[in-house]
Formats: structure tokens, sequence, C-alpha cells
């Protein structure tokens, strides 16, 4: 990419992206896959220090560049390059009503414990549920970037991949940024959970109070959630919210 293209415009980064997407190369002058690189390069930009308000991958005003990205792929797959899309990507009219039900309302603690596995989904995890059931309390932290003084969720540890254990990365952000201002931040969320959470229990899922009150210190029982229900996470929402379909986790991981 050009240099700087961080600070570009709309218009402008939509025509530079247009031009990465045909002539990008690797060093030895073979293609590369693009279908990662374009999600790699969105959340770039939506993560500290750039925090762009943008989406390069769905965004109408990107429109153009997506063109061109297209032309890309079907000449990769021509070539036999390009990557296997085993799942699709979950629809972004579906994203907006997840996001918008009493299921992921980080008011209570059903819907809180829900938009925070739904977060960490979508920026952490690779396969579906795995590792959901061992997560704790630690497996996250929050930092603050000097720069911007926002705030973004690392994960503390992290494992090697099952079908990837050499050093090719994951196809994740590997964090997570504080959307400041907005009710849906997931930064917000993952801290208020966290604080929430019942002090004899180490698990991350814990079940929630059928009965609460705000200023409760605790919102949780001691009980962790149980690998059936981790593991039926995607499906559920996609039921009680009526979505377009029933999604899987692999769908839900394959959001750019």
């Amino acid at each position: 990419m050009d240099p700087g293209f961080e600070h570009y415009d709309t218009l402008k980064l939509d025509e530079a992206l247009g031009h990465f997407y045909m002539d990008v190369r690797k060093a030895d002058g073979n293609r590369y896959k693009i279908n990662s690189l374009q999600c790699s390069l969105n959340r770039y930009l939506k993560a500290p220090p750039y925090n762009k308000k943008i989406d390069i991958v769905n965004d109408e005003r990107f429109s153009a560049s997506r063109e061109n990205f297209k032309a890309a792929m079907a000449e990769l797959k021509r070539m036999g390059l390009g990557d296997v899309e085993h799942y699709p990507s979950i629809d972004e009219a579906d994203r907006r009503k997840l996001y918008t039900s009493i299921y992921l309302s980080p008011n209570t603690p059903f819907g809180l414990q829900n938009k925070v596995q739904f977060d960490i989904r979508l920026y952490f995890c690779r396969r579906g549920m795995e590792n959901m059931p061992q997560m704790t309390k630690s497996t996250f932290s929050v930092k603050k970037d000097p720069k911007t003084g926002l705030k973004y969720v690392v994960k503390t540890l992290d494992e090697l991949t099952k079908n990837h254990r050499s050093s090719d990365k994951e196809k994740t952000s590997g964090i997570m940024p504080e959307n400041s201002g907005s009710e849906f931040c997931p930064v917000f969320s993952i801290e208020k959970k966290v604080n929430k959470l019942n002090p004899e229990c180490d698990k991350l899922w814990q079940r929630p109070k059928d009965q609460f009150c705000e200023e409760d210190p605790t919102w949780y029982y001691n009980i962790p959630v149980g690998e059936k229900t981790l593991g039926n996470f995607m499906s559920y929402l996609s039921k009680k919210c009526n979505l377009s379909e029933i999604y899987t986790d692999h769908m839900h991981r394959s959001w750019p």
C-alpha cells in the first residue's frame, strides 16, 4: 500500500485499495491470496491508533475497490490460488439485528454475557467455540493506547492453532478496540462483565442470575456455562433473533 494510506480520505483510499488489490505481489513476484489481506486491512484501519469509522469490506463508499477485489479474486481462482471459503460470512443486516436485540443488551446479565461472547468470537476466535469453555477472567486484559488515550482488549496468552502450528498468523485482529461513546463499545462491555462476575468462580462464562439490580456487585452464579450451551451459541441467537438463516460459529468467525 501507499505510504501514509491510513490518513487518506475515503475517495483516495478507495482508489488506492483498488490498485493494491490488482497489483500486490510477494517479494518473489508471486501473488498473495488477497482475501485475507482485505480482512486484515479492514481490521488494521479500525484498530488503534487509527480507529477509522469505515468498513472497506461492506461500506458502499468502497464499491469501486471492491469491484477490483472481485476481479483479482476471480483471477486468483483461475490460477488456482483463491482462498477456499468453507463458511459464508454473516449478513450485515443480521449483525445489526443482533446488536440491537434484547439478547445482546448490556443491561442484563444474560444479554451482557451474550454480547461479550459475541464480541470475543468476532475479534479473537478462529474455529468456532474452541477454547471458549477454558476461558477465565484473566484470558483477556484491557490496555490503553498512549497516543489516542483509547482502550483496547488483548488476549493474555496466544495458543497455536490446530490447523496452522507454524508461523501462520491468525485471521483475527489480535485486539478488540474501544468504540468511544457507543453503547455497543466492546471494551466497555467486557469491563462491565468482568466486574460483575462471581468472585468464587474463575471462569469467564458463568450462569447469569435471573433476578438482579444494576447496582448488584455480582450478576452471575458460581456455576460455569456448559460446553453444549457454548457450542450452540450462534444457532441459538439466530433462532431467537429471527435472523435470515441459522448461522454456525464458523460463519461468525469468518466475519471481516
